[in-house]
């Protein structure tokens, strides 16, 4: 019961993290230690899994999918994520270097602890810098400005849904870089269920298969791998910068934020902010066997 638990806490952490834009689910698995364990749960879909049903093996198909793993982990994503867009949107309008502050917070304390118990060589070091590298070659990126044709609403879905587990990159910010984002928001807003079905099917593909790469990868270059996604979450710490200017990728100073958009700084809130985020991840990272 008490896994249970802490795989809900852990899915609704990722799920809150998803409602932010520019703020990865992925992240929130790799610094809360389950994400290989969670990568491994989604590529157990594959074909072979056929044999339990026709085998009547129920339990048997549970326990090959890590059931009782991905169940509560996805009842915490659905749950926070679907209870707190409207907070976190309410947050981000009206104290969004508060908001970012905490995620920085959070961020930079998972990266100190994950290094230190790393044991660094020169190819780690290497991949590092290159996976900020290229989170920050994405993050500057200019969105492109395509047609959203069937084909490319499911190569979109398919991209977005595996950026979504790549610690650093959010979904949200794929789409954005390909320009199918406003055409997203406005389908769901529309309830244009056509688009959303194209989209949803191209996730489905993407993240069966994306996630089968991973596994593989993480077997058989496992340290490797893991130093290329932290150099991924340093890079995109730039997104999570707590007075920045998103429509054009500003990263001000708190005097200068204020004399921008004509609000509070909130300088004080924001430190304030940060500290907990920190002392969260700390308390959590200290009293936690994962």
């Amino acid at each position: 019961m008490k896994d249970i638990i802490s795989w809900f806490l852990k899915g609704a952490a990722m799920g809150i993290a998803d409602g932010v834009p520019g703020v990865s689910g992925g992240t929130i698995a790799l610094i809360t230690g389950i994400y290989e364990r969670f990568i491994a749960a989604i590529a157990a879909f594959k074909p072979s899994l056929w044999r339990f049903v026709q085998q009547k093996d129920f339990n048997g198909l549970w326990l090959a999918i890590d059931g009782r793993f991905l169940l509560a982990l996805g009842a915490g994503i659905l749950l926070s994520l679907f209870s707190t867009l409207s907070v976190m949107h309410w947050l981000l309008e009206n104290l969004a270097p508060v908001v970012w502050a905490f995620f920085m917070g959070v961020i930079i304390v998972s990266l100190w602890f994950m290094c230190v118990v790393k044991k660094w060589q020169l190819n780690d070091f290497m991949l590092l810098v290159g996976g900020a590298v290229i989170a920050l070659g994405l993050i500057f990126s200019t969105p492109a400005d395509i047609e959203a044709t069937p084909m490319i609403l499911i190569l979109g879905g398919a991209i977005a849904i595996s950026a979504m587990i790549l610690p650093g990159i959010s979904g949200s910010f794929m789409l954005l870089l390909l320009g199918l984002y406003p055409v997203v928001v406005e389908a769901v807003h529309a309830r244009d269920v056509v688009i959303v079905l194209w989209v949803a099917l191209g996730c489905l593909v993407g993240i069966l298969s994306f996630s089968q790469v991973l596994q593989w990868l993480l077997k058989r270059w496992h340290d490797r791998v893991m130093s290329f996604m932290l150099g991924f979450v340093v890079g995109a710490l730039v997104k999570v910068w707590p007075w920045q200017i998103a429509e054009g990728q500003l990263w001000l100073s708190p005097s200068q934020y204020a004399d921008a958009t004509g609000l509070p700084s909130y300088l004080i809130l924001s430190l304030i902010s940060f500290l907990i985020g920190s002392i969260l991840v700390w308390l959590l990272t200290t009293r936690s066997n994962v």
